[in-house]
């Protein structure tokens, strides 16, 4: 006897049909009509059934700021920085509690499970980072959130950011953050680059760095961590977030550099929402993808300082990044469903990730018929499953129609509208 079965379900890769069957937290057995029993089972109709999303890069301590003390009426990366300066000096640990909490359970609602928190520690009293880890172990049950030490204010700049950086690693933080062309020159971004991958290393843990937030082709940071990887053998370790100098860059050196990125195995981290508002300009992911440079996706921001959207979807994250990035064509949008899943996963070191036999019994069931159509559709998570648990369920989204004598139901995953007097 299982604890659960998914029936019917379509898988990522194209099979249908599928059972999935669910035992103590662990996927047991994945194939057509697994003949056994559940204390619970699920019809997923012929949907598809997903590993759960991964954000990989959002801003979790800022998220729901949205006004306060004020609103960035431009939608400046700068005036953004200068808000958040004097939002978290107001910032209590119970606020930063309850509007993290708040984030949990949207994402999970989304069925993203998994989101990497960059988390401010140029604050002398590292509220932020106490209060993420809290709902991080708070939370631990139902999705997880990895914790950034990222020096908004500069690693070199901010006077005390080195102190800081250390204690927010020692207070539990896992992931080593950076900004360097935040820093005051181009040399100083470069030498915090190279300090923050030292910390890494020496400590054996992952890095996420904002790198070259700008338009200008000549700032070059991505090169010295691209290089520092390679020398320090960090590879997948290593996350460059943004990048948007990467298209404004020479095409012969955006090939040469796209070549060095891929021989480091790190990752590139791309926020589409924020590409649009703060630069008008992304990092070229179908360039990245065709140069085999692994492409996670992330949020980035949820009404805060920076961004009065969102809704901790990373299937609208996706769409962007196809729409915005011309990435049109059916191969490369099913890699950029990947970018929120496996790839994602791989970009925060998950070693226990997958819808697979033997695997855990974290999915998705997605209205819509499969990877691609999740893109365009950003369909409703008809239920989500952690440990073999559903946490979350949504009714199925549909439309009745009265046309003259017409009586139709119509679902945007499925094409053909269905005559209700033949059902």
């Amino acid at each position: 006897m299982f604890d659960l079965i998914v029936r019917h379900a379509t898988l990522a890769d194209g099979r249908k049909n599928q059972d999935i069957a669910c035992a103590d937290g662990r996927i047991k057995g994945i194939g057509a009509k697994i003949e056994a029993g559940a204390r619970a089972e699920i019809d997923a109709e012929g949907y598809l059934v997903s590993p759960p999303f991964v954000d990989g890069h959002l801003h979790v301590d800022a998220a729901l700021l949205h006004g306060r003390p004020r609103v960035n009426e431009a939608g400046d990366l700068y005036e953004g920085i200068r808000i958040w300066a004097e939002a978290k000096q107001q910032t209590s640990i119970e606020d930063y509690k309850a509007r993290a909490r708040q984030i949990c359970y949207w994402s999970i609602a989304q069925g993203t499970l998994f989101i990497r928190c960059q988390t401010d520690i140029c604050e002398p009293n590292l509220n932020a980072v106490r209060a993420l880890c809290a709902v991080r172990d708070e939370m631990k049950p139902y999705i997880t959130l990895q914790i950034v030490a990222f020096p908004q204010d500069g690693f070199l700049r901010h006077p005390e950011a080195k102190r800081l950086l250390r204690e927010a690693l020692d207070l539990g933080a896992e992931v080593v953050g950076g900004i360097p062309d935040y820093e005051l020159t181009a040399e100083h971004g470069n030498r915090s680059i190279k300090e923050l991958c030292a910390i890494a290393a020496e400590k054996g843990l992952l890095v996420d760095m904002h790198m070259d937030q700008t338009t200008d082709p000549q700032s070059r940071q991505i090169e010295a961590l691209t290089a520092e990887t390679i020398e320090l053998g960090l590879g997948a370790r290593v996350t460059a977030s943004h990048c948007p100098t990467l298209s404004s860059v020479n095409p012969y050196y955006l090939r040469k550099l796209i070549d060095q990125i891929a021989q480091s195995g790190m990752n590139i981290m791309v926020q589409p929402m924020q590409a649009a508002t703060c630069w008008g300009l992304m990092a070229p992911v179908g360039k990245l993808l065709d140069g085999g440079v692994p492409v996670a996706l992330g949020q980035d921001c949820v009404l805060d300082p920076w961004y009065p959207f969102g809704v901790c979807d990373m299937l609208d994250i996706a769409h962007m990044a196809a729409t915005f990035g011309q990435v049109l064509d059916t191969k490369r949008k099913a890699m950029l469903f990947e970018s929120v899943t496996t790839v994602g996963a791989r970009a925060l070191g998950l070693e226990d990730y997958g819808l697979e036999e033997g695997g855990p019994a974290d999915f998705v069931i997605l209205q819509a018929d499969d990877a691609v159509e999740a893109i365009r559709l950003r369909p409703t998570r008809l239920a989500v499953v952690r440990g073999g648990q559903v946490l979350s369920r949504q009714q199925k989204q549909q439309a009745a129609l009265t046309l003259g004598t017409e009586n139709l139901s119509v679902e945007l995953a499925r094409r053909q509208p269905v005559d209700v007097r033949e059902m």
